[in-house]
């Protein structure tokens, strides 16, 4: 099917529009036609053919949007949201059947119990910005397959992909049962303020205690997609250059506006210099003409995210020592490596969520664990180069380090 790829501008929806779309989506589900599986397939399979169709003008918006190279898009948007709706396809038959097999006590026997898989009802699901396709229609492949209706709130950093969404929405899946809320706060207040059956947000820790808060009134569960300080650690057993390769990779991807990636990487001391030649070299094999230059290196989301990336460089006490350049007209900063000497540090205290990291160095890895025991007890992530018994020696298990 031909689409034009030509994207609106952007528009908020109406805010008398968000009460009649959660009442809606409420009658639609009470309806009980979800609940057929035949139906969930239906609508699982348009929006399989509407992501197909449109692909063109996701990428047209991501690349308005992030600047987000199509190699990417395609990669960790398009075909993420395609591989999850082709396992839901082939799986949810399976998945909805009850399920007999279960170990309860001989006294139960004469009932014999089973799990029935019901659907919660309507659910409000808010996206983010650095993928603002994927975080988005992912969860909802989720929702249709539970057997839930849903209304969804793209990301207003990301408006060209928040167009395209609602527009492709609107075309494919069920009117009535699935709608678009475009917009900021008031927006977001707005659908907050209305009663919901579960809510998946992906985003920052400051808003989702809002969402949590305001969940809790009426115990409505919440899935909660958060960041954190990510570390990684890099051992005298570790491939160095290997290392440098990667972790500047996890860094170059959506110019490291990922939540996974990493925001400091542990190092022992002796290595260090090392590592950061490594680093550099890396960093002129990916951008010979710089990153700057290249087609292949997005761009960060906003002037206010550019800002504050910017705010931990300028106040680091550390040094630079790999990248460092900036230009906020283009949005642009290169992927950057920063020497620190304490935790304290902007650069280990703040989530970078760019393609800025820091360089701690340490004695070992028992200095490594408690190092990240104490920038954030619970990152999102955890990458380790160096050797098996290393990465077993951070098991509870089989060590305690205090």
């Amino acid at each position: 099917m031909a689409i034009d790829t030509k994207i609106p501008a952007f528009e908020a929806t109406p805010l008398e529009d968000v009460a009649r779309f959660a009442a809606s989506t409420r009658a639609a589900f009470e309806s009980q036609k979800t609940k057929d599986v035949e139906w969930r397939l239906v609508q699982l399979r348009k929006l399989w053919w509407g992501i197909t169709d449109y692909t063109p003008k996701f990428l047209a918006a991501l690349k308005q949007d992030l600047r987000k190279p199509s190699q990417e898009a395609i990669l960790g948007e398009v075909q993420f949201c395609l591989s999850d709706l082709n396992l839901a396809l082939k799986k949810l038959k399976t998945w909805a059947k009850d399920d007999t097999d279960l170990d309860y006590p001989l006294t139960f026997a004469a009932l014999k119990p089973r799990l029935r898989k019901e659907p919660l009802g309507s659910v409000l699901i808010i996206g983010p910005y650095n993928f603002p396709m994927m975080l988005l229609l992912a969860p909802l492949v989720g929702a249709i397959s539970a057997g839930c209706t849903a209304v969804l709130k793209p990301s207003e950093s990301a408006p060209a992909t928040a167009m395209v969404i609602k527009e492709m929405v609107e075309k494919y899946l069920d009117p009535g049962s699935f709608y678009v809320v475009n917009g900021a706060i008031p927006e977001t207040t707005a659908l907050l303020n209305e009663k919901w059956d579960k809510i998946f947000y992906t985003g920052n820790p400051t808003v989702a205690r809002i969402i949590a808060k305001k969940a809790a009134e009426s115990l409505t569960p919440v899935t909660l997609e958060l960041g954190g300080r990510n570390p990684a650690f890099i051992s005298k057993s570790a491939n160095l250059a290997l290392a440098a390769r990667r972790l500047l990779w996890g860094k170059c991807n959506n110019a490291g506006q990922v939540c996974i990636s990493h925001n400091y990487v542990c190092v022992e001391r002796e290595l260090v210099d090392d590592f950061i030649k490594y680093l550099n070299a890396s960093y002129n094999e990916f951008f010979p003409k710089g990153p700057k230059a290249s087609e292949d290196y997005a761009r960060i989301v906003n002037e206010r995210q550019f800002d504050r990336i910017k705010n931990m460089l300028d106040t680091t006490n550390g040094r630079i020592v790999m990248g460092g350049e900036t230009d906020r007209s283009e949005l642009f900063i290169a992927p950057t490596a920063v020497l620190v000497d304490s935790i304290d540090d902007p650069m280990m205290v703040n989530e970078s969520f760019g393609p800025i990291w820091s360089i701690y160095p340490v004695s070992d890895v028992k200095e490594a664990i408690k190092v990240m025991k104490k920038v954030d007890p619970t990152p999102l992530s955890l990458m380790t180069f160096g050797s098996k018994a290393e990465n077993d020696l951070g098991k509870p298990s089989n060590h305690s380090v205090s």
